[in-house]
């Protein structure tokens, strides 16, 4: 009966300890995406799906609140900036670390990259994404890192022989499904970007 009720405490112990180091790994994630004139961002998916394949992190993300689910998530803090509304919120999530990432603008522009006077010229359209990320130690209420993002990836590029050299020239347009293109290898990049800076903030702690 005593080793009965040894091998019953021991296994309890090695639960609690799982779901110790499992809370004690877990990343909560938040990402906001800037409305997009040509289709949807798959940012946040992207981050996620990368984060996932950390095997030393477990990842939850936040519900935006406008489906229901069985287990309904608090509310996530409006103020994206609120340090303690941010913290609160992922300790009564139960989380170690929250990544809040908050894009302000996707958006196009166009560069001239080569030019020869009243003859030739040479545009690259460049996809660019602006935005902050924050990082914060939950279990030890504290923001790690709070930096901007400006990520660029240039596009195809377009020539122009003409005298005028008029950006506005509707030659150098690139079509809807260019546009989706480039900023899906754009979010590709952002991503990989995030998701390095999160393993060298979690690494070892």
């Amino acid at each position: 009966m005593r080793r009965v009720t040894f091998i019953l405490v021991l296994l309890a112990l090695c639960a609690t300890g799982l779901n110790a180091w499992a809370a004690s790994r877990e990343l909560l994630v938040d990402v906001r995406t800037a409305p997009l004139a040509w289709g949807d961002s798959r940012l946040p998916e992207k981050i996620e799906t990368a984060l996932s394949r950390n095997p030393d992190l477990q990842i939850t993300v936040s519900d935006p609140g406008d489906r229901l689910t069985a287990n309904p998530q608090p509310r996530f803090p409006d103020n994206r900036t609120d340090i303690e509304g941010l913290l609160d919120w992922g300790a009564e999530m139960g989380g170690r670390y929250l990544l809040v990432v908050t894009v302000d603008k996707e958006y196009l522009e166009r560069r001239k990259s080569f030019n020869l006077p009243l003859i030739f010229h040479k545009y690259e359209t460049v996809g660019i994404i602006v935005g902050e990320y924050r990082f914060l130690d939950i279990q030890k209420r504290r923001l790690l890192t709070a930096e901007p993002f400006e990520t660029e990836l240039c596009g195809s590029r377009q020539y122009q022989a003409e005298m005028d050299d008029n950006s506005s020239d509707p030659s150098l347009h690139i079509p809807a499904t260019a546009k989706s293109r480039l900023f899906d290898a754009l979010e590709d990049k952002l991503t990989e970007q995030l998701v390095e800076k999160v393993a060298l903030m979690t690494r070892g702690r």
